[in-house]
């Protein structure tokens, strides 16, 4: 006895309706997979084109000018965002060295530079300041990008980053800002920057 099997790849025959939804997986997977990919190379640009910046010249340059006449600065240029804050124990002296930072942190913020300088002064996550007060070479990336983006954005860099294994306790875009908008609305302008994280 023996089997013969008839496959049928005229249309309408049951092979070639297999070889059509083969293809067509095939191709979905590939979508996906080129999505995915481009969104993590999109990442790396942002990331390549962004030189950091030291804590120091970005301190240096928070407010310039006098107090009363400042009209430039860090602290005037507010725009939502994420950042990446890289430790180093070896001052980065070329591009090359930046990407061998020892400890990272990625935040977002609807005002970037206030969040950022608020690391800085001890007024955000203490590990931030603790390694910056003991002397530490400490660099920072500021990416901005549309409200909307934030969370997304922000979870993309803690993985590009593997910040999760470093200062990070979550994989981050947990931020719910429609809420947050609710809360500071019984607040007024200038208490707003306080506590916003």
């Amino acid at each position: 006895m023996s089997l013969t099997i008839h496959l049928n790849f005229t249309p309408g025959g049951g092979a070639f309706y297999a070889v059509i939804y083969l293809l067509l997986v095939l191709g979905f997977a590939t979508l996906v997979w080129y999505l995915s990919g481009r969104k993590k190379r999109r990442i790396r640009k942002i990331l390549r084109d962004e030189t950091p910046l030291s804590a120091e010249e970005f301190e240096a340059n928070w407010i310039i000018g006098s107090e009363r006449n400042a009209d430039d600065g860090y602290k005037y240029h507010e725009f939502p965002g994420c950042y990446v804050i890289l430790f180093y124990d070896v001052k980065p002296e070329v591009e090359d060295d930046f990407d061998r930072y020892h400890d990272v942190y990625v935040g977002q913020s609807l005002n970037v530079t206030e969040r950022v300088h608020h690391h800085f002064t001890g007024y955000g996550r203490g590990d931030v300041y603790a390694d910056l007060k003991a002397g530490r070479f400490v660099y920072v990336k500021l990416i901005p990008c549309e409200r909307e983006e934030l969370n997304d954005l922000e979870r993309a860099l803690i993985e590009e980053y593997h910040a999760t294994e470093s200062y990070n306790a979550t994989a981050g875009g947990g931020t719910d800002w429609e809420a947050k908008d609710d809360r500071e609305a019984g607040y007024s302008r200038s208490r707003r920057g306080l506590w916003r994280r």
